[in-house]
């Protein structure tokens, strides 16, 4: 055994209000995981639909509906390979991290020119997302310190 002096990982536990919605949010981030390497995943357990992503299958997408009276299964799907912006990668071929740097680009590109009406759903990470991301890590910092609850305004 060995001292971890590894202050970024954590496990958040926090409560989102949105205009709309109150629900509980985990948030569970590890700089250094045990038999990963460089893997990036998302969690969503909800009530009525969970699914799951990571980068060490790339391929994969599991989802579980919950419908009553049935038994809980999660499903696995191979979502194979195709990108959000039209690339010389074909599609038989495996995404790598030249094409997710393409990709990135183009989307940048994309909101730069079409602003709001870009071609994807979703926009690039805009400068008050970052500011939001920072303030909830240094709250994790501040609560890790202090032992204290700390509460985003």
């Amino acid at each position: 055994m060995a001292p971890c002096e590894t202050w970024d990982n954590a496990i958040l536990a926090c409560e989102v209000q949105t205009a709309d919605q109150h629900f509980p949010m985990l948030i569970s981030t590890k700089r250094i995981a045990p038999g990963e390497g460089n893997t990036w995943f998302i969690k969503v357990h909800g009530t009525e639909f969970s699914a799951e992503f990571s980068t060490k299958y790339p391929k994969t997408l599991r989802t579980m509906t919950y419908r009553s009276g049935r038994p809980q299964s999660w499903e696995t799907l191979d979502i194979g390979y195709a990108s959000a912006y039209p690339a010389i990668t074909g599609g038989i071929f495996e995404f790598g991290f030249s094409d997710s740097i393409l990709q990135m680009i183009a989307a940048f590109c994309d909101e730069l020119v079409y602003g709001a009406d870009l071609r994807q759903p979703f926009g690039c990470a805009t400068p008050e997302e970052t500011a939001l991301h920072h303030r909830v890590l240094t709250a994790a910092l501040e609560s890790e310190k202090t032992g204290q609850v700390v509460r985003l305004s």
